[in-house]
């Protein structure tokens, strides 16, 4: 087993086992949706359908990345895959550094497109492997053989700095990302893993044609604190916990993203209710994705596991959509009228 299978291994063992998850939150208990007693619907007209990326999807949510190369990859992409093309949502896999480097771990990733013909599927890889030595050929040749539909660029400069092999190498990337998204026959959408994307970044990322982005906010999964249980040397160790709760709220990035009209957002980050996933939407997500909680499901109940959450997260957005007087998501969407923020001095 090669040094990053072993690494990415070893992610998923922590993801699933230890507290590493914020203490601060999303920012979404901050705002409440405006309960309708007449919606003038029946719950059977509310339709969560839309699209991406071309396909028809059932609902506007995503399984964020999760796995692809380590030795239960192809396991848990297989199973993921199935699920996801059966449920009709899309698929984002982990990162495919690994793939660059060893082609033997191709297997893991292309599995995804054979069980999913029907899904967008979305290839992965960190921000800080696009340095002057990376050839564009062979990420294109990466993304052609998983019969990718996106690629995906993760910038998580925290996770690469605190990470014992860390690269945290971030010169020059805007100019990377502008030279992919001119090169590359598929979407380009940039990432965080946790932290959030603040304004700022957002309009950078604009301004070079980036369209779509995932802000990826705080308040889920704290890879600070994943790493901190990787790390081994005292010093490093300490640093790593002054990080813990390091990032933008993903309600906050949100919400400020919004002031970019002509962006697409998706939004991750700390989405492990139905709930959560509902108001991301109502606040003028277009997507809304989570990761941690399916590496749960997984482990615990495999296949059925995956299936019952997909079911839950859309089940409770029709739920939500019912009760707020939205039969389409056209109207649920970035809709104020239905959602507001919290007057705490009304408690």
């Amino acid at each position: 087993m090669s040094s990053i299978q072993a690494r990415k291994k070893e992610h998923l063992r922590i993801v699933a086992e230890e507290d590493v998850q914020f203490r601060t939150t999303t920012g979404f208990e901050r705002w409440h949706f405006i309960h309708n007693a007449m919606p003038e619907i029946d719950l059977k007209d509310v339709d969560t359908r839309c699209e991406f990326l071309g396909y028809k999807i059932n609902q506007p949510f995503m399984i964020a990345a999760i796995g692809g190369g380590e030795s239960h990859g192809l396991e848990l992409n297989r199973d993921l895959a199935q699920v996801a093309n059966a449920a009709r949502i899309p698929l984002v896999l982990g990162s495919m550094r690994i793939l660059l480097e060893d082609s033997a771990v191709l297997p893991s990733f292309k599995i995804a497109r054979q069980l999913a013909p029907d899904i967008p599927i979305i290839a992965n890889l960190g921000a800080a492997q696009l340095n002057d030595n990376l050839d564009s050929r062979k990420v294109l040749r990466a993304i052609q053989d998983i019969g990718a539909d996106a690629l995906s660029i993760h910038l998580n400069p925290l996770q690469e700095a605190l990470q014992p092999e860390g690269e945290p190498s971030f010169r020059n990337v805007s100019h990377a990302l502008e030279i992919l998204k001119e090169t590359l026959p598929v979407p380009l959408i940039v990432k965080e893993v946790g932290c959030g994307l603040s304004l700022d970044v957002l309009k950078r990322l604009y301004k070079i044609g980036i369209k779509w982005v995932d802000i990826a906010g705080a308040g889920g999964t704290s890879w600070a604190k994943v790493e901190y249980h990787r790390i081994l040397e005292a010093g490093a160790k300490q640093l790593a916990t002054e990080f813990f709760e390091w990032g933008i709220p993903t309600a906050e990035a949100l919400t400020a993203a919004t002031q970019l009209k002509d962006l697409h957002l998706i939004a991750t980050g700390g989405i492990d209710s139905g709930l959560k996933y509902a108001k991301a939407i109502a606040l003028g997500a277009e997507l809304a994705g989570a990761a941690a909680p399916f590496v749960a499901a997984w482990r615990k109940k495999g296949k059925e596991g995956i299936a019952e959450l997909l079911d839950h997260y859309q089940r409770t957005l029709q739920m939500v959509m019912f009760l707020t007087g939205c039969a389409k998501l056209k109207k649920f969407r970035g809709n104020a009228a239905i959602i507001q923020p919290q007057n705490y001095q009304n408690i």
